[in-house]
């Protein structure tokens, strides 16, 4: 339950104790504990509250109860236990009284609404029979790849793993992505956290989350509910997201779905969202709202390289990296593979980031990162700086605000004091953004441990995918974006010294535990198909990264 839900919630709340509360108020109270325990859970403890107080004032003190008037009258501690027992006896039953009186007055809104054909009509989505024991209930599809998925049935906590029979019922994603192959070949990218159920292989309901559909010939028909809409799928490629205030977003890649608002009044039209369209329908109100598609939320597949990006590894491959980053989301979900010759293995470390840490790259998918506020980054443990004396780092970024001194990856353990001398454990490279002015920019130590510096005087560009590098050669350091040189200065070898490890996402503590304490270097955003050279590639090869992928 967010701050916002819980404020509004109280609210109401105190509106429905006061007896002020309108008939939308109250709808809108029904719907926010329809199907949120959290919310239903503070709604009762609220309750108790008034009750307890109303008890002390006297105001429930009439109420007729039997426990108060049969049993004969205690005296000394038992009196005060009795008291106290009988006293939360009443709040429990006030508190339930409330609750009920809620959800009746909701199942008799509903059926008023149904008799009346110039209210809108608010369907409710089907309950699911949990009383069918699992291996019982109907199979309709296959869990069938999970990168970092907890999957569970609800009712049941039973764990799922990947290849496990799907069957009807209700289902909870915590963590990871995961991929449903119904019986008819239509095939799910479920993201988390997610709740949604399986109510046959032509539909599901969607309580929260966000979903990416591929729906197969037989599979035409195929439908999906939500608090807010029904969505009928005619064979084509769409993704389904329920937001945190309920309200569904629908976006169409390929092909034609039809989109019908449950708050729609009798005789509206549907809407029919075809390629390259999308809407967004609010629970409070069912009126579609047109947006833009967004081609860059959804992770629609869970293999990393689509043939048509697969020029791009193919042209990796030949200038032979020591260091390859994909940025694919493994079976874990926690580690990162290194596609270069070095083979070094990455650790992904989440801490506080509740959203799945893979979103569509620049080409497949690529690492995201949440920023300061969830402290998420990665790290390659055992990293080995450069020895030939020649280095080439670069990667496809994509930035949503520019965190003081962001990293893109830092090999580095430098400070500088207030007359600008370095300390500190030394390092090779340091890559990524300028303190809060946020441009590009890098710092290498070279043979003789000096720090050089260059970087671009304006901001990164924010929401924009940038392919960002830079060069020492052994005689000069250069700096490049979109296979522009930007800057060059002189510097002689490389510094072999620092930390132990690479940090990706964050510069690293001296001892490679944590993120730098003074200057953590949190990236908000996304990194994809971070390579490192021990050699200096030319600026004509840095032109074919950055030109030979789709745009």
């Amino acid at each position: 339950m967010t701050p916002q839900t819980r404020k509004e919630l109280g609210e109401l709340i105190n509106s429905q104790l006061d007896d002020s509360i309108s008939d939308d108020d109250r709808r809108r109270l029904a719907d926010l504990l329809r199907d949120d325990r959290e919310a239903q859970r503070y709604y009762v403890e609220n309750c108790q509250v008034h009750s307890m107080l109303a008890w002390e004032h006297g105001v429930l003190s009439e109420t007729p109860f039997e426990s108060a008037t049969s049993a004969p009258s205690p005296t000394g501690n038992q009196q005060t236990v009795k008291s106290s027992a009988q006293r939360w006896q009443l709040c429990a039953l006030a508190a339930t009284v409330l609750f009920l009186a809620t959800f009746v007055w909701s199942v008799y809104q509903a059926s008023i609404s149904k008799k009346s054909p110039t209210q809108p009509q608010l369907t409710t989505i089907e309950p699911n029979s949990t009383s069918i024991p699992w291996s019982e209930r109907t199979v309709f599809g296959l869990f069938s790849k999970g990168r970092g998925a907890q999957l569970l049935v609800s009712d049941l906590l039973l764990d799922l793993n990947q290849g496990d029979a799907l069957r009807n019922g209700r289902y909870e994603l915590s963590e990871g992505f995961a991929e449903i192959t119904f019986d008819n070949d239509v095939e799910v990218v479920i993201e988390s956290p997610a709740d949604f159920e399986i109510v046959s292989d032509m539909k599901m309901v969607m309580h929260r989350g966000r979903i990416s559909a591929i729906v197969s010939p037989a599979g035409e028909g195929f439908s999906v509910e939500t608090p807010s809409i029904e969505l009928t799928d005619f064979g084509t490629e769409f993704a389904v997201e329920v937001t945190p205030d309920r309200a569904s977003e629908v976006h169409v890649f390929s092909g034609e779905v039809k989109v019908t608002p449950k708050l729609a009044r009798e005789g509206m039209e549907r809407l029919q969202l075809v390629s390259n369209q999308a809407t967004r329908v609010r629970q409070t109100s069912g009126i579609p709202e047109g947006i833009d598609i967004d081609l860059d939320r959804f992770l629609r597949r869970l293999n990393e390289t689509p043939r048509q990006d697969i020029g791009y590894e193919q042209m990796m491959n030949e200038l032979q990296p020591v260091m390859f980053f994909q940025m694919a989301p493994t079976l874990d979900g926690v580690s990162l593979s290194d596609q270069g010759s070095n083979h070094s293995a990455g650790i992904l470390l989440k801490d506080r980031m509740v959203q799945a840490p893979f979103k569509p790259g620049r080409i497949g998918s690529s690492l995201y990162l949440g920023g300061p506020g969830t402290g998420a980054y990665a790290k390659v443990p055992n990293y080995q700086p450069i020895t030939t004396g020649a280095i080439t780092v670069c990667a496809w970024v994509k930035a949503e605000s520019r965190p003081h001194w962001a990293a893109i990856a830092k090999q580095w353990s430098i400070e500088f004091d207030e007359q600008d001398l370095p300390s500190g454990l030394g390092g090779q490279f340091h890559f990524g953004l300028h303190e809060f002015a946020g441009g590009l920019e890098v710092q290498v130590r070279d043979r003789d441990k000096n720090v050089i510096k260059l970087r671009e005087q304006e901001p990164l560009p924010l929401g924009q995918w940038q392919h960002v590098a830079f060069v020492a050669d052994g005689q000069q350091l250069r700096l490049y974006r979109n296979g522009q040189e930007i800057a060059s200065t002189e510097c002689v070898g490389l510094a072999t010294d620092g930390p132990q490890s690479l940090g990706i996402g964050a510069k690293l503590s001296p001892d490679c535990t944590q993120p730098d304490p003074q200057n953590p270097g949190y990236w908000h955003g996304r990194i994809d198909e971070l390579a490192i050279f021990d050699r200096a590639l030319s600026q004509e090869e840095l032109t074919r990264l950055y030109e030979n992928v789709p745009h």
